[in-house]
């Protein structure tokens, strides 16, 4: 049995079957493509224009986002911690984070804090308040 998909045609699969359908020359312009074309969001051109304008201020973020890390000592931080303690927002502290955690100076402690809106959040920390010693 066959339902109209998103653009009213037949040839759909039932909901709940194994998506299976007939095979049809043209299917893959007729059916949305439901896994993401692009890795942004953005329109052309903006994100090159916000990456050009963050060299400097990315810098002084990271250092402000390892600072509160450090500060934390072994208790370590969350992204929420840090966005609330810095005032840089979620959208900045997170790859800001990531950064240092590239850069090796900033682990991953295993542990997990509720956020503010009570979900679980990885708690950061500096790599000599980790115990280990790779890389």
């Amino acid at each position: 049995m066959t339902t109209p998909n998103l653009f009213g045609e037949e040839g759909a699969a039932t909901p709940g079957s194994n998506s299976r359908t007939e095979s049809r020359p043209n299917d893959n312009t007729t059916r949305p493509r439901l896994t993401p074309l692009a890795h942004r969001n953005a329109p052309p051109g903006t994100s090159a224009a916000a990456a050009e304008q963050m060299v400097g201020h990315a810098a002084k973020q990271r250092a402000d986002v390892l600072a509160v890390i450090v500060r934390a000592g072994a208790l370590g931080a969350t992204d929420a911690d840090i966005e609330l303690a810095t005032g840089i927002r979620a959208q900045s502290v997170s790859p800001r984070r990531g950064e240092l955690v590239k850069l090796g100076v900033v682990l991953d402690s295993g542990q997990r804090r509720k956020t503010p809106r009570g979900r679980p959040a990885a708690v950061w920390i500096a790599r000599g308040f980790s115990g280990r010693t790779e890389p």
